[in-house]
């Protein structure tokens, strides 16, 4: 069993319209026949095992009383050293534009376990918001997070795709004030509307406006608040490079192509740029900056 960008894709729109009936026959539908074809003997890390452990979680009757399968946060690596929370790329992102061209999110589904833990985490965000703030709280109790700032990366993949869900996040995130959430949005006009329904952001969740999008023309607009950190944007310097390769001629592009004004050219790895903090995350020293980096 293999799924292609094709089959992926159809079984997100299923899982963002709570059609989840729907989405489990065709998931074990595409099961038996491998398992037809092929025999019982698949690999516990191959599509077949995954889509079966999957279907297995979407038996409940009750979409709200799910238990998990696959790991609801991602903790710290060597490129992310934080928490991160993803969802599905696109069908997540109501403001994405040109970014779906070159979109890196999808480069994941070629691992089913990272493919399947975005379709669960799809579902938890529309009918389990509980579950996900217990997977959390579980996660604040381990010694390493005790009584200390824990940063989180809110959406490494997807975004917030309704006002609903942004709710449930700030208040997740408002009721544990030493979570740190940063991100980078393109849902901005999510936040206007949920300013004028339900007031300020809580003020642990810091938002870099991410370029690319459907709403780039409301980057001034949200300047004036709180949990503005800037924009985050990507330039083109006639090539594409990851940002910890660049060489000084390459950054010296990279401010060209930027229009110079004050940039900050993120260096690739989260979690090192500064040494007073990594600046996506930082609504104070990297308040308003322009942070760039090259189309990679």
């Amino acid at each position: 069993m293999k799924v292609n960008k094709l089959m992926g894709t159809n079984w997100a729109l299923l899982a963002v319209n709570n059609k989840l009936e729907e989405l489990r026959r065709e998931i074990m539908g595409e099961v038996v026949k491998d398992i037809e074809q092929n025999g019982n003997g698949y690999h516990p890390n191959s599509w077949t095992a995954h889509a079966l452990n999957f279907v297995r979680m979407l038996t409940v009757g009750d979409p709200s009383k799910i238990m998990p399968y696959f790991e609801l946060f991602r903790e710290g690596n060597s490129k992310l050293p934080f928490l991160s929370w993803s969802t599905l790329p696109g069908v997540n992102c109501p403001g994405a534009g040109d970014c779906l061209k070159w979109c890196y999110s999808f480069k994941a589904w070629r691992y089913p376990a990272a493919y399947f833990r975005q379709l669960q985490n799809t579902i938890l965000e529309r009918n389990a918001p509980g579950v996900i703030a217990a997977g959390l709280d579980e996660i604040l109790k381990r010694p390493e997070y005790a009584a200390r700032r824990v940063d989180l990366r809110l959406y490494v993949d997807g975004d917030f795709p309704n006002l609903g869900i942004m709710r449930d996040w700030f208040q997740l995130l408002a009721d544990r004030p030493r979570v740190a959430a940063y991100g980078y949005s393109k849902s901005l006009p999510l936040f206007h509307r949920y300013i004028s329904m339900y007031g300020e952001l809580p003020g642990n969740y810091a938002l870099n406006a991410s370029q690319g999008g459907k709403h780039d023309n409301m980057f001034k607009s949200l300047e004036k608040y709180d949990f503005f950190r800037g924009t985050f944007e990507t330039v083109d310097i006639g090539k594409k490079i990851a940002a910890h390769k660049m060489t000084n001629e390459d950054k010296r592009k990279a401010r060209k192509a930027a229009g110079g004004g004050k940039v900050f050219i993120c260096p690739g790895p989260c979690g090192t740029c500064t040494s007073a903090g990594h600046a996506c995350g930082s609504l104070d020293i990297f308040k308003n900056t322009r942070i760039i980096t090259p189309i990679h």
